[in-house]
């Protein structure tokens, strides 16, 4: 008993009390300046390294040290359909991943249309195949799991009329997308349409899961658009990093929508922004700054259950090894 106790003392087993929270980026990896892809369309802010081929070496290089540095753990690829453009690029970047301890996801987009009864079993059947082969079984190390199982994504409105959980259970398949309260059949955000940057309450959804924006604004290229902080002067971001410092124990992912998504202009890469007057890495910072204070606090936690447990067991193990010399002195005395 006396070396049970000793030993727990000495290895206590509480010391891990849960996993570490994972942050995520969306990341969209379907720009090309060499075949003209997505710059010219309504993209009005420009990358701090200038226009860039998304499959270019020293672009993912440059883009995968940034999210490794700033701490983010998980990059969620958006991608649309075997062979197309944006698949053959994840490709090229998942080779680079585990260089900087990365994981990844995918999540497959709309690319067959609009109309939810495209996306049926069958479909599913092929894609999860594909995806099978081509990412998680070539890069068991690298692919995302959750809940113990290979984690894919899908966009609305896949989902809609038919949920693929049920038939793969072998997957953690999650549907994300847009007014998910109003619609009622996605599980994660795409981002916080639901936000109010005057009052932030975020929604925390399955899986302890919340998603956060810098801003968003598409008023430059649809009527009439939405935009929130457009200029960063409400302070949006910081109001949604200080919301979820203050509920991290009931979070388990946080989403960050997004890397490089220029269109709808959420991006936290650095940048040269068109509507504000701030330092291309300002957001980038932001990011950085804030996953750092909630690992911090993950870590302090950590640490005083572990010393709490280690001082209830010393106290155990001393009253232990006091109650067992009295008997010795008692049998001695009789």
């Amino acid at each position: 008993m006396l070396v049970l106790l000793f030993s727990i003392a000495l290895f206590n087993p509480f010391h891990v009390v849960a996993d570490n929270k994972v942050v995520g980026v969306y990341f969209y990896p379907w720009y090309s300046v060499t075949l003209n892809r997505h710059w010219s369309e309504n993209v009005i802010d420009k990358p701090y390294i200038g226009y860039y081929d998304s499959d270019n070496s020293e672009t993912i290089t440059w883009q995968l040290k940034l999210i490794s540095e700033a701490g983010i753990d998980l990059v969620v690829f958006s991608w649309w359909g075997p062979n197309s453009f944006e698949d053959n690029t994840t490709k090229v970047i998942v080779k680079y991943l585990n260089g900087y301890g990365l994981k990844f996801a995918i999540m497959v987009e709309p690319y067959l249309g609009q109309e939810p009864s495209l996306y049926n079993k069958t479909f599913w059947e092929n894609v999860l195949g594909y995806i099978k082969n081509n990412y998680i079984d070539k890069y068991r190390e690298d692919y995302f799991h959750l809940n113990g199982k290979p984690l894919v994504l899908a966009f609305n409105p896949i989902g809609m009329n038919y949920n693929p959980s049920n038939d793969f259970p072998d997957y953690t398949i999650r549907i994300t997308g847009n007014d998910i309260d109003n619609a009622g059949y996605q599980d994660w955000d795409y981002w916080p349409d639901y936000i109010d940057p005057n009052s932030v309450e975020l929604r925390i959804r399955k899986d302890g899961y919340v998603s956060i924006i810098p801003r968003f604004d598409d008023t430059h290229f649809r009527a009439p658009g939405t935009c929130i902080d457009q200029n960063y002067t409400q302070g949006l971001y910081e109001k949604e990093w200080e919301w979820i410092l203050e509920h991290k124990d009931s979070i388990n992912i946080v989403m960050v929508t997004s890397w490089n998504e220029y269109h709808e202009r959420t991006m936290v890469e650095p940048h040269y922004d068109n509507t504000s007057n701030v330092d291309p890495f300002y957001i980038y910072d932001l990011t950085k700054r804030y996953i750092q204070e909630l690992e911090e606090g993950e870590r302090i936690t950590q640490e005083y259950v572990y010393g709490f447990n280690n001082y209830v067991l010393a106290w155990v193990l001393i009253l232990f090894i006091f109650g067992s010399m009295a008997k010795i002195i008692l049998r001695i005395l009789r």
